[in-house]
């Protein structure tokens, strides 16, 4: 008899230890709101939570990147917008001074105004973060990277463009370079351009100018001479005549697939150079604007050099605002992806930190029950013991 109690007695001690241990588990489970707090308590779900954890860290700073480059995108747009209306209250100098006459005095504020809008595109194109970074300097994002030598604009940084992850497979750039915006500007219409010879002594007016055939232009550069004031004829860089032909004033001059108008009276010998586009610096276009203005036009000579170099700084602008809206649009649709980027990320956070919570949160419905049973199972096997241990063969005899 003593045997058998004894063994009954290491039954009940091992079983309330078990019933304990998992008692004490539920109310670990209640009490800190975790499933388990160490990776032995359950293995699977331990393992399908850490999976998780690293993808919802992963999102996460897929995420701060995505807000990052969106600031940034977000200031560049607005510094192009205002580039934009500098140039544009530029142009609108530009046609005022080529549409009249100005007078010396009123040339002299339109040239003051000009040289203060430079001042503004400067300071426009070399706009910084809000981590003191500039937005126009490629990827070197440390360096001014536009600044003043020798009376002309320079510019600092590279043609780079920096990436920024947003995805495992995706990539945004979080700037344009200042050379891609300001510096690769082509001239001309795009195709070529048209100047006057310096010494012309007519007063022949290059009007508007026009890639009629895309496929007969060769991209070489010419020299059309007028050989009387009604008959002109079109040379390349060697010499060989191309073209000839009469001409009255407001035709067109057109060979080799261009064209371009012409008024005024020009004079014999007097010279066009027709060359192909070439990138040149929206600063540059405004120096050159600026000496323009100050050029005297005391003679018909000199305001018809003067009307076809505002005619080329009009059209070099033009170029210029076109380049900015292009840079815009680029700016917009990259912004646009990084909007539909975070919604995807926000969404996906929310579906993993759902199943996270599914396999690490406590269900304290169930924990609960569990509680009440574990403490049911306890109180009866104490009660059956207590009444075990008490019996005597002598309570029978």
């Amino acid at each position: 008899m003593r045997v058998a109690f004894l063994s009954a007695q290491a039954a009940f001690l091992d079983a309330t230890g078990r019933t304990q241990a998992e008692l004490a588990r539920v109310q670990e489970q209640i009490a800190t709101g975790q499933r388990f707090s160490r990776a032995g308590q359950d293995p699977a779900a331990a393992t399908q939570a850490l999976s998780i954890d690293g993808l919802l860290s992963e999102y996460e700073r897929f995420g701060r990147n995505a807000v990052l480059a969106g600031n940034r995108l977000a200031l560049e747009e607005t510094a192009l917008a205002s580039a934009g209306d500098l140039l544009q209250r530029v142009r609108e100098l530009v046609v005022q001074a080529a549409n009249g006459p100005l007078n010396a005095e009123n040339r002299r504020m339109v040239v003051a105004e000009v040289r203060a809008r430079i001042e503004e595109l400067v300071a426009t194109a070399n706009t910084r973060d809000a981590g003191g970074e500039y937005v126009f300097g490629g990827t070197a994002t440390r360096t001014q990277p536009f600044v003043r030598a020798a009376g002309s604009v320079v510019y600092q940084g590279d043609q780079g463009r920096r990436l920024v992850q947003v995805a495992a497979d995706q990539f945004v750039a979080d700037g344009d370079s200042g050379a891609a915006v300001f510096e690769l500007v082509r001239n001309g219409n795009g195709i070529f351009t048209v100047a006057a010879a310096a010494g012309n002594a007519g007063t022949g007016l290059v009007g508007e100018r026009t890639l009629v055939d895309p496929a007969l232009y060769d991209g070489g550069a010419y020299t059309v001479t007028f050989t009387a004031a009604n008959a002109w004829e079109a040379r390349d860089a060697g010499g060989a005549l191309v073209a000839s032909g009469a001409i009255a004033p407001g035709d067109a001059i057109a060979f080799r697939g261009l064209s371009f108008d012409m008024g005024g009276n020009p004079a014999a010998g007097d010279s066009f150079a027709v060359e192909p586009s070439r990138n040149q610096s929206v600063f540059l276009t405004l120096e050159r604007l600026v000496a323009t203005l100050e050029r005297p036009d005391g003679t018909a000579s000199d305001r018809a050099s003067l009307s076809n170099e505002l005619a080329t700084a009009l059209v070099d602008i033009d170029q210029a605002l076109g380049n900015l809206l292009e840079v815009r649009a680029g700016v917009g649709s990259r912004l646009s992806a990084l909007e539909s980027r975070q919604s995807q990320l926000e969404g996906a956070g929310v579906e993993l930190k759902r199943a996270l919570s599914g396999l690490r949160d406590t269900d304290y419905a169930e924990a609960i029950t569990r509680l009440q049973q574990q403490l049911n199972v306890l109180q009866a096997a104490q009660q059956s013991f207590a009444r075990v241990q008490g019996l005597s063969l002598f309570d029978y005899l």
